[in-house]
């Protein structure tokens, strides 16, 4: 009798992980799909993603395409291209140099490689001493040039802010763009941004368009030094960088510096002040003729940071190449369902996130369906890579996270418990707007954030599959089920 029921239970056992193993298997979600498009997204064709760039154009034309096939309609009348302005910056090509004592070129530096050029660098040809300004600060608190002359010399300074609290409770602007302004005001003929101790990412050379806001410095050139020219820069002095961050932490005081080198640097750059670019906006109308009027938002940002010269793009596969297909998998999971959603379903492939969240905003300032009447908003961000799924947002809404846990523990079995309060990313202006947000991504799939590495080759096509397929049975469960918006949780605790 005992070996029968033990073999019973094998029995049940065995069946329970068939079902729960054929249960994923038939996932709509499939990674080789996903990992198709992202393949192609990242592409050289699309040469970064820049927002206001042809390729960033072509980019959004072909998410309206997959959009239309996988069952989606227009929400903005007949189309799914949500156009806005948007500065834009084309780097056309830089070379550095350094100089020896008779101001002639010595040693190059490689773009890609030893540097990279700020988004919104600014163009021209100098020639100059190097300088060490620690934070680049200057205002009545804490000022890093006052005991040093910059006039006509090139600027290095810490991209971050200094590591103790600021008593006015802010440093000022401390944008590069912010920074950069100091130093020309001060007679500086450019700037050169270097690491600290504990920077993330952990290399200078990677892609940024998030430079502070206008004016542009259209002849004041802003690059960022990786090791190997950083090195060269301090290598007559006495300290390295972290020396000199240390110090001035311990000192609470200025520690500039001469580095007795020069170098030069010749950028081109093309500066547009206001180009056209796109969020893709389509959606699937719920088949409830009371519940279609309530909406759950998908959102993934489709622009990534661009290219440097003619053999330096950042392909943004993880960032955000696999949100977007993400989108699109989704879109045509619903569409192939014979479990149609109840509320309708709006999908939008942001522009302008790296920049500063421009697209989102945009959309939430102009959101062509009544924003009451969103029940969620579900952002996919970065959700490639790593090792298991993050979902943020369950410190403020907690009854929807643990919809999603739930699902998570009957089907991926992947999500870690590590979450975080309010939006992030794109989901932050519908946050700030009052909507319920949840912000999906994975635990360690930052490795090669913003770098010319992101590629689809660092992916982990297991893991993508399963937060793909965790937002999809998490957007049908809000689109079939009884959540109503609740209150952000953070801010009753704080009222």
């Amino acid at each position: 009798m005992w070996k029968y029921l033990v073999f019973l239970v094998g029995i049940l056992v065995t069946h329970d992980l068939a079902i729960s193993q054929t249960k994923i298997r038939q996932s709509p979600i499939d990674s080789k799909d996903l990992m198709n498009t992202v393949k192609f997204l990242s592409s050289e064709r699309f040469k970064g993603r820049l927002p206001g760039s042809v390729e960033y154009e072509q980019a959004s034309r072909y998410v309206a395409t997959r959009f239309k096939n996988a069952g989606l309609n227009p929400l903005l009348g007949n189309t799914m291209l949500q156009e806005f302005d948007e500065e834009v910056n084309y780097i056309l090509d830089a070379r550095v140099f350094l100089l020896d004592q008779n101001n002639r070129p010595t040693q190059p530096m490689y773009l890609g490689e030893d540097f990279v050029c700020r988004g919104f660098t600014g163009s021209g040809e100098v020639r100059g001493e190097t300088v060490f300004a620690g934070f680049g600060i200057k205002n009545d608190e804490y000022n890093d040039y006052r005991s040093i002359d910059v006039r006509n010399k090139i600027v290095i300074v810490f991209k971050s802010t200094p590591p103790w609290q600021a008593s006015s409770g802010s440093w000022g602007d401390v944008s590069p763009r912010g920074k950069a302004r100091i130093a020309k005001e001060l007679g500086a003929k450019a700037i050169i941004f270097i690491g600290e101790p504990h920077m993330t990412p952990n290399t200078m050379v990677y892609g940024s368009i998030a430079c502070g806001p206008k004016p542009h410095l259209a002849d004041f050139p802003m690059i960022h030094a990786g090791s190997r020219f950083t090195d060269s820069l301090f290598s007559k002095l006495p300290y390295k960088p972290a020396d000199f961050y240390e110090m001035i932490k311990r000192d609470k005081a200025p520690h500039s510096v001469e580095t007795d080198k020069s170098i030069y640097i010749n950028v081109r750059a093309v500066y547009q002040e206001a180009k056209k670019t796109f969020n893709v906006v389509g959606y699937i109308e719920g088949s409830d003729p009371k519940l279609k009027h309530e909406y759950i938002i998908l959102g993934a940002h489709l622009d990534h940071v661009g290219y440097q010269g003619d053999k330096l793009y950042f392909p943004g596969a993880n960032d955000n190449a696999s949100g977007v297909a993400g989108l699109i998998a989704i879109a045509e999971a619903i569409n192939k369902s014979t479990t149609k959603p109840l509320r309708s379903v709006v999908f939008v492939a942001f522009s302008s996130e790296e920049s500063g969240l421009k697209g989102s905003k945009y959309f939430v300032a102009n959101m062509p369906i009544n924003a009451d009447k969103v029940v969620a908003m579900l952002n996919f961000d970065c959700i490639g890579q790593g090792d298991s799924i993050a979902i943020g947002g369950r410190l403020s809404y907690p009854k929807l996270w643990k919809k999603a846990k739930k699902i998570d523990k009957r089907n991926t079995k992947l999500l870690s418990p590590k979450t975080f309060g309010g939006g992030g990313a794109d989901a932050q202006p519908f946050y700030e707007a009052g909507i319920p947000t949840l912000y999906f991504n994975t635990s360690g799939g930052y490795k090669y954030l913003h770098q010319a590495t992101d590629k689809p080759e660092t992916l982990n096509p297991e893991v993508f599959e399963k937060v793909v397929h965790l937002g999809y049975l998490t957007t049908m469960e809000l689109a079939n089920k009884n959540y109503k918006r609740e209150k952000d949780r953070q801010k009753k605790k704080a009222s």
